[in-house]
């Protein structure tokens, strides 16, 4: 039992490391002699990829980490404003708990663009295989990337967010009590460490919990398997079957949830974009008149200085002539505001048009581009996601880099919009944050949303067949990708709620126009047969 727990474990850490070295690296024929100092070069540059690539991704990871706690700065809240804030002690743990939440966005940003990140490096390495500024770039790194993400937002998802919201519920362990005398008690100090061992039994009990759900329903949906005992195959199944199995669900879950918040969001996102995007934000306190002449004033006055005019004689009579080439700067200076307005007039016209046009362009490939996906499962032209153990691409995109990049935007489209669905639903709204007003604890939610969402991403995307990008690593490993009735199903569910939502969304002022005045007919009527009687 002991082996093959170490065996499924072993084999398990083997998977987040494999292919750190170069792909392309061929091994010698038997019966060939090897060169030692060929060997050692080979060894030397399989090194130096080896530290390279990681050298990358801590770039990469120091980037996002970055981003991600200026992002958790600006929603939160003070510490000193929390409810759970209760005195110097809790400084540090909310302190660890908001450097866990931001490892937790970071990873979740780094999901979001992984997959774009992933389709535009594989264009640009075919379209330029011996580019010298690009030979950090490689199959080895992009295979990478997808292991550590997969790793760090299980980790993030089961360990950092879990214990980061216990940490901050917790109220410490009272196991030291001193007894001064028979009938009085005194309560011993609660310190960090008290906190972190109640964290930690109470997280070990989460994970006891989730991992003997997992092999339940394994055992649920694999009846034909031999029946052991609890213990045997909950140890067993432990790595090989419960942990993946668990991802598994969880990338599942993500996807439904995606199924519902994207619809929702893009017919949502129309009305967000012209609400905050296209009209300007209402003025509270417009300036007066006065104001505005003064200030003018104030720049004319500064222009005549500058063109050498003498006060006591800039009102009284016109200004001597000015050389041809200061008259243009003379009417730029004097008079900036006309040409000015002009142009902004322009611009808030043509604004909105572009943007909803932009808008709907967007919505209609993203659904056309799933309808394909479902004609073409149906017909055979469409593998379902595969395991691909090494990425070997010998074919360029279709459309060459422009099809590449139109795909990153759909990407990152459907993202957007499945966040702006899922804040606008009506009991999830409660989440949505606020600038300098976000509890910690919201934060933590916030934060396990984005990461289950991007974390089901490239999966939505190789699923939907939006992109052609294989799901490289333990991705491609889901058991459900494999069945046809749920893949096709949920292109077919994706089309038709997208499809409804936009109906609603732009018949919905029609419909209540119509409603209104179907009602009013009827109460002009029986206001007419009382009026009769």
């Amino acid at each position: 039992m002991w082996s093959d727990l170490c065996n499924g474990i072993l084999l398990f850490l083997s998977e987040i490391t494999a292919n750190t070295c170069s792909l392309v690296d061929e091994k010698p024929t038997l019966g060939m002699e090897i060169d030692p100092d060929e060997e050692f070069r080979r060894k030397e540059a399989e090194f130096h990829s080896f530290v390279r690539q990681h050298i990358i991704c801590l770039l990469l990871f120091i980037a996002l980490y970055l981003i991600s706690y200026a992002i958790i700065r600006y929603w939160k809240t003070r510490s000193d404003n929390d409810e759970l804030y209760s005195g110097d002690e809790d400084y540090f743990v909310y302190r660890i708990s908001l450097y866990m939440c931001t490892g937790s966005l970071a990873i979740a940003l780094g999901a979001v663009t992984l997959l774009p990140f992933s389709i535009l490096g594989s264009e640009v390495l075919q379209a330029y295989p011996t580019n010298y500024y690009l030979q950090w770039l490689n199959w080895s790194l992009i295979h990478s990337l997808w292991n550590y993400v997969f790793v760090l937002s299980n980790m993030s998802l089961f360990i950092f967010l879990p214990f980061a919201y216990f940490f901050i519920e917790s109220q410490g362990m009272n196991h030291l009590w001193t007894q001064q005398s028979c009938s009085t008690r005194h309560v011993p100090e609660r310190n960090i460490m008290s906190r972190v061992y109640e964290t930690a039994i109470v997280c070990v009990f989460l994970a006891i919990i989730l991992l003997c759900m997992a092999d339940i329903l394994y055992g649920l949906a694999n009846p034909s398997i031999n029946h052991r005992p609890l213990p045997v195959s909950f140890f067993t199944n432990l790595s090989s079957v419960n942990v993946p199995l668990i991802y598994s669900f969880m990338s599942l879950f993500g996807t439904l949830a995606l199924l519902i918040t994207a619809p929702v969001g893009i017919a949502r996102i129309f009305s967000v974009v012209s609400e905050n995007v296209v009209r300007p934000p209402p003025v509270s306190n417009p300036p007066d008149a006065s104001v505005l002449h003064a200030a003018r004033l104030e720049k004319m006055t500064v222009a005549c200085r500058q063109l050498g005019v003498h006060e006591a004689l800039r009102v009284m009579r016109s200004p001597p002539p000015v050389p041809k080439g200061t008259f243009y700067k003379t009417t730029t200076l004097l008079l900036p505001e006309k040409s000015l307005r002009g142009y902004q007039r322009m611009l808030e016209s043509i604004k909105y048009p572009i943007i909803m046009l932009v808008l709907l362009a967007l919505t209609s490939v993203s659904v056309l581009m799933v309808g394909i996906n479902t004609v073409k499962l149906v017909f055979g032209y469409r593998a379902l996601p595969a395991y691909v153990e090494q990425m070997e691409v010998h074919s360029r995109h279709t459309f060459g880099i422009f099809g590449a990049c139109v795909e990153v935007v759909i990407i990152l489209y459907i993202m957007a919009a499945s966040l702006v669905g899922f804040y606008s639903i009506p009991f999830l709204s409660r989440l949505k944050p606020s600038k300098a007003k976000t509890s910690m604890t919201a934060v933590i939610g916030n934060c396990a949303t984005v990461l289950i969402l991007s974390s089901a991403l490239p999966v939505l995307a190789r699923t939907l067949g939006i992109t052609t990008f294989d799901l490289l690593g333990a991705y491609g490993s889901l058991n459900w990708l494999s069945n046809f009735r749920l893949v096709w199903g949920y292109n077919v569910l994706f089309a038709i709620a997208t499809i409804l939502c936009l109906v609603n969304k732009f018949t919905a002022p029609v419909r209540k126009e119509f409603f209104r005045r179907l009602s009013g007919l009827g109460s002009a009527r029986r206001t007419s047969l009382l009026k009769a009687e």
